[in-house]
């Protein structure tokens, strides 16, 4: 099983290669971090939406998803709730079979 310290550090180098732009406003929030049996989301911020509350200056989507079979972390996708979407990926139910 990965660690959470270990899924925080490959979620802050994903988001570092996503946002190079925003490397320096990128606020890692591992406390809010949850493991379900398929990986861990961890969840991030940027800091000038923490400095206002603005929510125009928030992250579209606020939590990625590494998991703990080595596969690269990645954003949830929006069509679910990320509960749903990691029970379906724990179960096997996503991606959908062709």
């Amino acid at each position: 099983m990965l660690s959470r310290a270990a899924a925080v550090d490959s979620a802050t180098a994903l988001l570092r290669k996503v946002y190079p732009e925003k490397s320096d406003s990128l606020v890692m929030l591992p406390e809010e971090s949850v493991e379900y049996a398929y990986g861990w989301t961890i969840s991030f911020d940027w800091k000038e939406h923490i400095q206002t509350g603005d929510w125009m200056m928030s992250p579209i989507t606020s939590v990625v998803v590494v998991p703990h079979n080595g596969e690269k972390a990645h954003f949830p996708p929006s069509v679910f709730p990320v509960d749903d979407y990691m029970s379906r990926r724990a179960s096997g139910d996503w991606p959908p079979k062709e």
